[in-house]
C-alpha cells in the first residue's frame, strides 16, 4: 500500500513538474500586459516616447532620443524578452480590426507606440504558437487582462 501511495505522489509530482504550454503563453501574456502597462506608466514620467517592438521571437521596448532609436536594454524590467516557444502569429487590433499582423519570421517587427494620456483607445494583442493561442485586452487606462483563446 506504501509503496503504492509513493508511486501515486511521485506521479503526481512529475506531471506538475512538466510545464503546460498553453499555461506558459498564459504567463507570458499576463507579463507583457504588466510590462506594457509599466511601459505606458514610464512614458508619462519620463514625457519621452516609449515604443513597442514585437516579432515571432521576442520583444523589445525602445525610445527615441535625438532622433535615434535606442533600445531600454538597461533598464530592469523593460529590457529585450525572448518567447519560450516562437509564435507563429502576432497580431494588434482595435475596434475588431487587424492593423497589423506577423505570420513570417522573416517579417519586420510590429512597432506599437505606447500611449502617454490618461485615457487612450482600447487594443488587442493576440499571441499564438503551434501550442496554443491568447489574448490580451487592453482598456482605457492601458491596462491589460488575457482573455484566454482569441475569437
Amino acid at each position: 500500500m506504501v509503496l503504492v501511495l509513493i508511486a501515486v505522489l511521485t506521479s503526481m509530482i512529475s506531471i506538475n513538474a512538466v510545464p503546460d504550454p498553453r499555461q506558459t503563453l498564459t504567463e507570458q501574456a499576463q507579463r507583457l500586459g504588466l510590462l506594457l502597462t509599466l511601459a505606458s506608466d514610464e512614458a508619462r514620467i519620463r514625457q519621452q516616447p516609449i515604443s513597442w517592438e514585437g516579432d515571432l521571437r521576442g520583444y523589445r521596448f525602445v525610445t527615441e532620443a535625438g532622433g535615434e532609436r535606442q533600445l531600454l536594454s538597461n533598464d530592469d524590467m523593460l529590457h529585450e524578452r525572448t518567447w519560450p516557444l516562437p509564435l507563429t502569429r502576432l497580431a494588434i487590433s482595435r475596434d475588431g480590426q487587424v492593423q497589423q499582423a506577423l505570420l513570417s519570421p522573416d517579417a519586420p517587427s510590429l512597432r506599437l507606440p505606447i500611449a502617454r494620456e490618461w485615457v487612450q483607445p482600447r487594443w488587442r494583442l493576440e499571441l499564438v504558437n503551434d501550442l496554443a493561442a491568447t489574448t490580451v485586452e487592453f482598456d482605457e487606462t492601458g491596462h491589460g487582462s488575457v482573455l484566454g483563446t482569441p475569437p
